[in-house]
């Protein structure tokens, strides 16, 4: 059976299991433990590069990212196109902008959970039992810190969210103009630009589980507030278009 190897709250991973479970791609999913499970990443990485999730693993073969996990599911899976050939252009477009907005918000998250106890609580791995995480808070604020440090966190990540995901928002709401989808039917453009607003205002729990703490940390009613629009096309996105996801997510 094909593995995917995700961060459950990641807006990537999220990309790569909702284009799998939309071409109704089966696999396994496998939670992803920042530290512990550097090796298995830096093993499957391809030459001079660092090893980082979703990864899809298939035999012998693993796939890196979620644009070539949802590229890879277009190939092998069932269903409507999410790549049509006509929107291509488009979809990489939005794609690039999807990246540089979570790469910021990743940054505010990390910073956020560094605040909130009880998120520190509820991103340590599953395995542990809930009456031994209190005592195993520290563990978390150190993956937190070796997240922030991989991955190159902003000096003031607030400044950098009102900076880059702010106007990506509003370039959202403009390429919609009213409409539900940013290329006339459902694609992967609305998946990658869905996951934007999970920075701001994270989707229900059936989809992506994080537990009360994160729910808060990950929240910024200010910019939630000034996008409830996006929020409400985002929910309904996820209402009409998302496979609740096959196999567990990363329990709270």
């Amino acid at each position: 059976m094909r593995t995917l190897v995700g961060l459950g709250y990641s807006g990537w991973t999220e990309k790569a299991r909702w284009a799998l479970d939309h071409h109704r791609v089966a696999y396994q999913y496998s939670e992803h433990i920042p530290l512990l499970g550097e090796l298995r990443l830096r093993l499957h990485a391809p030459s001079g590069q660092r090893g980082t999730v979703p990864l899809l693993l298939d035999g012998s073969k693993a796939t890196m990212g979620s644009y070539a996990i949802a590229q890879w599911a277009e190939r092998h899976g069932k269903g409507s196109p999410l790549f049509p050939a006509a929107s291509l252009q488009e979809i990489e477009q939005w794609e690039q902008r999807s990246d540089e907005m979570l790469r910021v918000g990743r940054a505010y998250m990390v910073q956020r959970l560094m605040q909130f106890p009880e998120a520190q609580v509820e991103a340590l791995p599953s395995f542990i039992p809930r009456l031994a995480r209190a005592p195993l808070k520290p563990m978390a604020r150190m993956a937190a810190l070796f997240l922030a440090n991989k991955h190159e966190a902003a000096k003031d990540p607030e400044a950098a969210l009102l900076d880059t995901v702010a106007p990506g928002l509003e370039q959202l709401g403009a390429g919609l103009q009213g409409r539900k989808y940013l290329t006339g039917t459902f694609s992967y453009a609305d998946i990658t630009m869905a996951l934007t607003l999970q920075c701001i205002q994270p989707v229900d729990e059936l989809f992506i589980p994080l537990g009360p703490g994160r729910r808060k940390a990950w929240a910024h009613p200010a910019l939630a507030e000034r996008f409830a629009d996006l929020v409400r096309w985002r929910d309904q996105l996820y209402t009409e278009h998302r496979p609740v996801p096959v196999g567990p997510h990363e329990k709270p």
